[in-house]
C-alpha cells in the first residue's frame, strides 16, 4: 500500500490529527451567525427601550410646565382682588398663557360648595398641539373676601 510522503500509518495519524486540531481553533459559520443573532435580539431590546425612555422624559417635561402653568393661573386668581368676580363672573372660562416659548390652553370652572361663601376652582392645562389630552390639573377652593 502506498502511503505517499508518510513512511507509516503512525505518522498520517499524527498528520491527520494536527489537521482536525488547528482547524478548529475558530469559530463556525453556524457559531457566528446564532452569536450575530443573539446580539441582534439584545440591541433591538436595548434601542427599544431608550426610545421609550426619551418618550417618556418629553412628556414629563410637557407635564411639569403644564402642572407650573396650572399653579401660576390657580395663584393668580387666589391671591389678586379678582375672588370677589370668581363668584360674579361665569362659572367656565378659557384661556391661552405663554410659558416656555409655547402656548398653553387653561381652562378654569368654578363649581359652589355646600357654604355660598366657597367656590371649587378647577383649573386644566393643555397643550396647544394636542389639546384633546389634560396634562396638568388642580383643584383649589376660593373664598369671599
Amino acid at each position: 500500500m502506498g502511503l505517499g510522503p508518510f513512511k507509516s500509518i503512525r505518522s498520517l495519524y499524527l498528520v491527520r490529527i494536527r489537521w482536525r486540531s488547528t482547524s478548529s481553533a475558530g469559530f463556525t459559520l453556524i457559531e457566528v451567525m446564532i452569536a450575530l443573532a443573539v446580539f441582534s435580539v439584545v440591541a433591538m431590546a436595548l434601542t427599544k427601550n431608550a426610545s421609550l425612555a426619551v418618550t417618556q422624559t418629553a412628556r414629563m417635561q410637557d407635564q411639569l410646565l403644564a402642572h407650573t402653568v396650572a399653579q401660576n393661573v390657580l395663584n393668580d386668581l387666589l391671591s389678586s382682588g379678582r375672588r370677589d368676580k370668581a363668584f360674579e363672573g361665569p362659572s367656565r372660562q378659557q384661556s391661552e398663557v405663554r410659558m416656555a416659548s409655547r402656548s398653553w390652553q387653561v381652562q378654569v370652572r368654578l363649581r359652589p360648595t355646600d357654604d355660598a361663601d366657597i367656590k371649587r376652582v378647577r383649573v386644566s392645562v393643555r397643550d396647544d398641539q394636542y389639546f384633546d389630552e389634560e396634562l396638568a390639573v388642580l383643584t383649589g377652593f376660593v373664598g369671599r373676601q
